[in-house]
């Protein structure tokens, strides 16, 4: 039996095939550049705590979940983000909650290894600063706005008095010295 399809749609349908494969080997092709080979992948959970801690390898103020080290001979987290990365998701195959984890870190580092105070005991001056110093300085503008309206207000009054008037025997001798001198 023969086709019912004309020959140049026999060879347009051949040439769409031939597109898709070229299409998805060079998607293959490419994806080893987009995930190295061997690049370790860690849980969302675990990359959920690592933005909770500091990266400790000392030459970055990332977190470990967000550490990226450009240029050099890598360029991605350090391994001393990658291990406490790690170090997480072994915490978390063990069952323990995600505080219990971070506590876990803060014992191992101190608490420098927290990417953003604690919001207990001296930490809270961290977090009461900013707030501090908004309302200061909204203290201040109001202070000197209100400086700059009183004293606007009072020239204003102070022009606003009439000058007491000049005697006329004092304006008939200024005439006539304003004529002596026009005169020479």
């Amino acid at each position: 039996m023969a086709s019912s399809r004309p020959p140049f749609c026999e060879k347009a349908m051949i040439k769409k095939r031939a597109l898709r494969r070229t299409i998805v080997l060079l998607g293959m092709a490419t994806l080893p550049l987009i995930v190295p080979v061997g690049a370790q992948q860690f849980s969302d959970r675990a990359k959920k705590i690592g933005f909770q801690l500091k990266c400790m390898c000392g030459s970055c103020s990332m977190t470990a979940a967000g550490c990226s080290h450009p240029g050099g001979e890598f360029s991605g987290p350090c391994p001393t983000a990658k291990g406490m990365l790690q170090e997480a998701d072994q915490h978390i195959a063990k069952g323990e909650t995600d505080e219990q984890i971070v506590q876990a870190f803060a014992q191992e580092f101190g608490t420098t290894v927290y990417a953003e105070p604690p919001k207990s005991g001296f930490s809270l001056v961290a977090w009461a600063m900013p707030t501090v110093y908004l309302v200061l300085g909204a203290l201040v503008v109001i202070f000197v706005i209100s400086r700059w309206v009183k004293k606007n207000a009072s020239e204003t009054t102070v022009s606003a008095v009439p000058a007491p008037p000049i005697a006329p025997e004092l304006l008939e001798r200024a005439r006539k010295l304003a004529e002596r001198a026009t005169e020479d």
